[in-house]
């Protein structure tokens, strides 16, 4: 048996009837099986005879004829409990030797070719079989019978020595109703003396016999244990097996829970929990766990609410500090789901591809005890998490400098521990704020995140809870503040919620759910849709959100997509009352209970409605990345839409940005569409990174909170439509992974931008009687765009030239006097402030009215180290043009000469280098006679020769 089976002692107890749970359809109170044999109990050294039921399971081959067998086994080498090994068949052929014997009605048999089931599979000394692997097929398997759920047929075989089963019931559970009987039948592997106890008491036995038979009659609501014993006739050996029998009563148990019990798991003591679970409507409700060997008993029916909406149960004598995996069986619909307040959620499929260093010790999910549906985790006497962040203060509103970060495509590692190692990265860039892309469970490893599922527990794909709130103590530790970012537009499969009232016919939540409606009132929407105006919504997600708060030490939330929490027919974006309410009411019960949490939305809707919901404290994503694209690529562009005041607000609300996780990158608009002219290339890589530092100047020092998109602080140029090879793009990519180029920090003209941002949210943060002023020209309309602001500490003036040639601005210096270059450290003395500078292509200056000099390690970006200047020639050798390439040089005129051996001077032209300390000159050489030329480049930078050679 696989270990990760040994983990749960129940597993080897209920392990040969759990293989028959895997082989049966769950439709109801019994089981009907799918497959069994002949005989009931084979070894591997036994000729078999197999039997399939085409009508059962999920019914495919219903009436098809001939069926072929798909058939392996999981043994002891298997990785896994589904990991097929010795598979013996092929598919999509009509092969002979796979083919069923047809034997009337739905039944066809299979003998195994009259061999051995060692035989036949081929098995490997020293391996062992733990169950035979199953599908059924038509021939050219488009057609195939599986599980009910879809699931592999399992079916478990003995390992050759005595043994008894009950084969009727399959599964280690039975549920009557009052009235009904049950035909009980037990076999044993050889002639044996059987006896059949009910609650301890004989009610048939057999002297010499291999099977045993009974009918149990539900007339009186209870659990019964029943209980097969055999004794071996040859040897004296002895073997048996139990399973229960719940009759249900007419109605549920009754009786309201102790004062103050809530929906979801709680804690009574380090050994008992206390379960609710909301289920208006439905009649019974059990809960199955490790606890009681996922068995539907007696003992664990949950008591009913007099009001019929809600059912719990105290559960006691577990071990503390255990983990115990369970979910709720709700009958007599048959549905299993877990609690939806879970905070470790096991799925059938996909954990076993999370790497151990991201989850160490994940537990397995119990394969052949349950159906394939995830199973939540509840640990009675865990250890808590000891914080250290008591005297964090999170960053005004205002000065917030957020960077927004998907875990996925952050770091190679894809985890939390690798943005804890980042950790001097992201505060030496002076961000106060992380905001993480969805990080509750969803569906898969791999996502954006936007297809929620359990919306209490942290993705597993990224690391485990106290992982999460280790990353969150540090953050706060270094004045950081944390955000997550949370969906409540919509939810996705399998969250319990919709499975507890789902047509599975029409694949959409019944009428009757109380959290979803059938389809959303609106246009915008995907997957399933959160009814806003319920009360069930709308206590479960004030309830998350509070526990988000209290146990991660969550700083705010970015909604996504609050347009769509609405229930206006076709309200879509215009101005919705109804709206406004929901929000606020979410609003008013998360700042009751900590008035400091940031409320961000996604809200593309009227600007009068975000007007009103920003009185009430709400702050909104104000996307102007396109006029953000158009600055950088050089074309005309307003990014008037980044100012709060054209909102219509009276305080700074929006969180505007230049790239989110949503847009295009602006590199790669740059790299792909820069506009040009003359030796003026925005596409130039150079170049590009260089206004990119131009467009931080623009984002950042702007009164409100500010965002940035990971990466964008080292000019990251994949598409966001760039394919997991790293090289197609195509729009059908667009939430794909992303290539990780950390090692575009060793590029200094990529880390510069790092070190401008870092520069620029030293000024906002440290300097809030300047950058909150409510006093502030934002002139952007045109090429040359300005910020003016007058403020309380000192006055700032930035300014920049995002067009393709040089043009002559007045940078709006609010008075006379000195000024200083906060990023050169020059002194500007400023005689008219309505004199015009010259601006080069893409340079930009941030004065200060006041010497202000960045702290270590953020200090000035030009007094940092950086490469010595120097210079390339293209082509080389030249026939009738040569280009200047001028790189790390800093700003000023310099003077280019092309000189011959001897040194006389055959050309001579001046060369301006900007802001980017960049600069491209093309010349004609016509008149050069062949030969080798040398070309001198001398300026305040220094100077450097380079040779290259004219040709004909």
């Amino acid at each position: 048996m696989p270990s990760e089976l040994l983990q749960f002692p129940s597993m080897n107890i209920l392990f040969n009837r759990a293989l028959w749970l895997c082989a049966s359809l769950m439709a109801g109170p019994l089981v009907a099986q799918v497959v069994w044999t002949e005989p009931a109990l084979p070894s591997p050294e036994d000729q078999v005879t197999l039997y399939y039921d085409a009508g059962e399971g999920n019914g495919e081959l219903t009436g098809v004829i001939p069926v072929y067998i798909h058939t392996g086994v999981i043994t002891s080498s298997s990785s896994g409990p589904s990991d097929w090994q010795n598979v013996q068949t092929s598919w999509g052929t009509a092969d002979p030797n796979a083919v069923l014997d047809y034997a009337g009605g739905t039944l066809h048999t299979f003998d195994f070719n009259g061999l051995s089931i060692g035989e036949y599979y081929g098995i490997d000394a020293g391996e062992t079989i733990e169950s035979l692997a199953m599908v059924f097929r038509n021939a050219p398997g488009t057609l195939v019978g599986r599980n009910a759920d879809g699931s592999d047929i399992f079916y478990g075989i003995s390992d050759g020595n005595f043994a008894a089963q009950v084969t009727n019931p399959t599964l280690n559970y039975a549920i009557l109703n009052l009235g009904e009987s049950l035909n009980i039948s037990g076999v044993a592997s050889e002639p044996a003396e059987l006896t059949l106890l009910i609650n301890g008491v004989a009610v048939a036995s057999a002297a010499d016999a291999m099977e045993l038979t009974h009918t149990f009659e539900a007339t009186t609501s209870g659990g019964y244990e029943i209980a097969l014993e055999a004794t071996s006739l040859a040897t004296g050996a002895t073997a048996s097996d139990l399973f229960e029998i719940t009759v249900l009563p007419t109605t549920a148990p009754t009786a309201w829970p102790p004062s103050g019990s809530v929906d979801g798991i709680t804690y009574l003591s380090d050994s008992s929990v206390r379960l609710q679970l909301v289920a208006p409507g439905k009649d019974f409700v059990f809960v199955t766990g490790d606890f009681n060997d996922w068995s539907l008993s007696f003992n664990y029916m949950m008591t009913q609410t007099p009001d019929q909406q809600r059912f719990w149960i105290d559960i006691t004598g577990l071990t503390p500090g255990q983990m115990y995996r369970f979910h709720y069986h709700i009958m007599p619909d048959d549905i299993r789901v877990t609690d939806a307040h879970t905070e470790l959620v096991i799925y059938p499929n996909g954990d076993q591809w999370i790497p151990e260093e991201t989850f160490p010790n994940m537990p397995q999910f119990p394969i052949m005890q349950t159906a394939n549906v995830p199973v939540g985790v509840l640990t009675p006497g865990a250890p808590t998490y000891d914080w250290t962040d008591q005297s964090f203060e999170r960053p005004h509103p205002s000065d917030l400098v957020i960077y927004e970060l998907l875990v996925r495509d952050f770091t190679e590692e894809r985890n939390y521990q690798a943005i804890i190692d980042t950790l001097d990265y992201l505060d030496r860039m002076g961000v106060n704020a992380l905001e993480l892309m969805p990080v509750n469970e969803f569906n898969g490893n791999d996502s954006w995140g936007y297809n929620p599922t359990f919306y209490w527990a942290p993705d597993k794909a990224y690391g485990t809870k106290e992982k999460l709130q280790e990353l969150i103590d540090l953050c706060h530790s270094r004045d950081i503040a944390v955000i997550v970012d949370v969906v409540w537009n919509h939810a996705d499969q399998p969250n319990p919620f919709l499975m507890m009232y789902w047509n599975s016919d029409s694949f959409q939540p019944l009428p009757n759910n109380p959290w979803f409606n059938v389809v959303a009132p609106h246009a915008l929407n995907w997957f399933y849709d959160w009814n806003h105006e319920s009360n069930f919504t709308r206590e479960f997600v004030k309830r998350t959100l509070d526990h988000w708060v209290d146990v991660y030490h969550i700083d705010g939330f970015r909604w996504d997509f609050t347009q769509g929490l609405s229930q206006t027919p076709n309200g879509n974006g215009a101005y919705d009352q109804s709206r406004i309410n929901i929000l606020n009411d979410y609003g008013d019960h998360v700042w009751s209970q900590d008035e400091g949490v940031y409320m961000i939305l996604e809200h593309w809707c009227d600007v009068a409605e975000e007007a009103a919901l920003a009185e009430e404290s709400f702050m909104f994503w104000a996307n102007a990345t396109h006029d953000y694209q158009e600055a950088a690529m050089g074309y005309p562009s307003n990014l008037n839409w980044a100012n709060y005041q054209a909102h219509n607000m009276s305080e700074p609300r929006v969180v505007s940005y230049a790239e989110s996780h949503d847009e295009e990158r602006l590199m790669y608009k740059n790299l792909e569409f820069g506009g040009s002219n003359g030796d003026y290339d925005a596409s130039d890589l150079g170049t590009a990174l260089a206004r990119m530092e131009a467009i931080q100047c623009f984002n950042i020092p702007l009164p409100g909170p500010k965002m940035i998109w990971q990466f964008g602080e080292l000019g990251y140029d994949y598409s966001i439509n760039t394919c997991s090879d790293g090289v197609t793009v195509d729009p059908n990519c667009r939430v794909e992974a992303k290539p990780v180029r950390w090692d575009y920090r060793d590029d200094p003209d990529r880390y510069r931008i790092h070190q401008v941002i870092g520069g620029l949210a030293f000024l906002k943060t440290a300097h809030p009687g300047t950058f909150r002023t409510t006093d502030f020209v934002w002139d952007v309309g045109g090429f040359g765009k300005r910020l003016i602001l007058n403020g309380q500490e000192f006055d700032a003036v930035i300014a920049a030239n995002f067009h393709t040639e040089s043009i002559n601005m007045v940078p709006g210096f609010t008075h006379t006097g000195e000024w200083y270059d906060y990023f050169t450290g020059e002194v500007l003395e400023v005689n008219s402030t309505n004199d015009a500078l010259a601006f080069a292509p893409g340079e930009y200056h941030v004065f200060l009215d006041a010497p202000i000099a960045a702290p270590e390690p953020v200090m000035a970006v030009a007094r940092l180290e950086a490469p010595q200047p120097g210079f390339t020639l293209s082509p080389n050798p030249a026939s009738t043009t040569l280009t200047l390439d001028l790189r790390h040089w800093p700003m000023g005129a310099y003077q280019m000469e092309v000189m011959n051996l001897t040194g006389q001077i055959q050309i001579s032209t001046p060369v301006h280098t900007g802001m980017n300390r960049s600069a491209r000159a093309t010349f004609a050489i016509d008149d050069l006679v062949p030969g080798p030329y040398l070309v001198r480049v001398s300026g305040p930078g220094g100077h450097a020769v380079e040779t290259f050679v004219k040709i004909n």
